[in-house]
């Protein structure tokens, strides 16, 4: 409406100064000839008005009195004003009698006895401004017509989003963890809400997961020593004896193993509560470097040689938790690496992004089990003969994650490779 009304305010503008100018022409000329001959000179042979009437032009040439002298206007307007243009009733002489029409038009007095008055058919005008107003108001009707359709539809789109997203939310809190958004082609705002959803859906997945196996893991580890300490007394009680030195050196031993559990979940929780607030700049290479020289003396006493590449690696992080990271990596490596092996610790940075690499010579890990491999209390040896909690690569993973990095488990050919890949780059 403001578009359309400016657009009519300069039309109309532009045809009130032609107007004008057409009426002054008009004024000019048939004062001049009223000058030049008089009365005579504005009446056609036979007494007729001078033909305008082609240009939509009428006049008067009245008398002091108001008497019509000369042109097609029959009487003198009355609200007729000089050097105004002015819109007024009027009733003009054509062939087919008097017509009542309306005009725009201008008086000019000649001579003290004479008056003119020239002016122009408003029709054109008028039309002009019922197509306009008619315009506007169809304008107006379908562009409401099309907004609220359009608005509706967008309308409809947010409303069945956040219906779905409700429907699917319910279902995700009833159990059905698998349940997602569905996200569509268009790539558009909604998309990118539905994929921020999904992403929490698939975290709580995994912790829900990760704490499952946990659990489970947990039950086993600490169920294990708790029944071999619980044996050991009952069979102490029965035989009568005490202080039995073996005894308390065996129960030492499991009480210090569940200790190792319960501080393995301990760093692990510390790991993920962990924000990037925290970081501090650091170079990866010093802190893998500490962590060969933990492990170092350990590796050559049992066999094992270390050959370790260190270039640069800047990274943003806690030294204390990536130290944890590099010495669980070289622990395992130690504990499945053969007699004589090498066991290969790199680091290095590529455009920014940090990498730390561990590889062995061991029996390495089968594809399907590398992401079995990665998640808390799991272990290969699923008898749980074998030493250990089954939370060195989960708090490897971890560690990862929080730092905005990513393990990578692959094979070394023979033996694993580890490469923990710190995508986010170091300020």
């Amino acid at each position: 409406m403001l578009a359309l009304s400016a657009q009519h305010l300069q039309t109309g503008r532009l045809l009130d100064m032609e107007l004008k100018h057409l009426i002054e022409g008009e004024l000019e000329a048939l004062a001049s000839r009223y000058r030049e001959v008089g009365v005579s000179g504005l009446v056609a042979p036979g007494g007729e008005s001078i033909a305008r009437e082609a240009r939509g032009v009428v006049y008067i040439l009245a008398g002091a009195n108001g008497e019509r002298l000369a042109g097609n206007i029959e009487t003198w307007p009355p609200a007729a004003r000089e050097k105004v243009v002015t819109t007024l009733p009027i009733a003009v002489r054509t062939a087919a009698g008097l017509q009542k029409v309306t005009v725009d038009g201008e008086a000019l007095r000649l001579t003290s006895e004479a008056r003119l008055f020239v002016g122009h058919r408003a029709d054109s005008r008028i039309v002009l401004d019922r197509k306009y107003w008619a315009s506007m108001a169809a304008a107006v009707a379908v562009t409401a017509l099309l907004s609220l359709a359009l608005g509706w539809l967008a309308s409809r789109r947010g409303l069945r989003f956040v219906q779905d997203a409700a429907a699917a939310g319910d279902r995700f809190l009833s159990g059905n963890l698998q349940e997602r958004l569905r996200v569509s082609r268009r790539r558009d705002e909604f998309d990118r809400l539905a994929e921020v959803v999904n992403a929490c859906f698939e975290e709580i997945e995994r912790m829900i997961g990760s704490l499952r196996a946990a659990t489970d893991g947990l039950a086993h580890d600490l169920k294990t020593p708790l029944t071999r300490i619980k044996a050991r007394i009952e069979l102490s009680l029965l035989r009568g004896e005490s202080g039995d030195d073996a005894l308390l050196a065996e129960t030492a031993e499991d009480l210090e193993s569940m200790l190792q559990l319960i501080d393995g979940l301990l760093e692990l929780a510390r790991a993920d509560a962990i924000t990037a607030a925290s970081f501090e700049p650091s170079d990866l290479a010093s802190i893998v470097q500490d962590a060969v020289d933990l492990y170092g003396p350990l590796a050559e006493e049992q066999g094992r040689r270390m050959e370790v590449r260190l270039l640069p690696a800047p990274v943003d992080g806690l030294r204390p938790l990536l130290l944890h990271l590099a010495a669980n990596l070289i622990d395992n490596a130690i504990k499945h690496s053969p007699t004589g092996a090498a066991i290969v610790v790199e680091t290095s940075a590529v455009d920014g992004v940090a990498r730390l690499t561990v590889a062995d010579r061991g029996p390495g890990i089968a594809p399907e089990l590398r992401d079995v491999a990665r998640r808390r209390f799991s272990r290969l040896d699923e008898s749980r003969s074998t030493p250990g909690s089954g939370l060195g690569l989960a708090l490897v993973d971890t560690v990862a994650r929080v730092h905005g990095g990513k393990l990578v488990l692959s094979d070394n050919r023979p033996g694993l490779l580890a490469e923990v890949i710190f995508k986010r780059p170091a300020s």
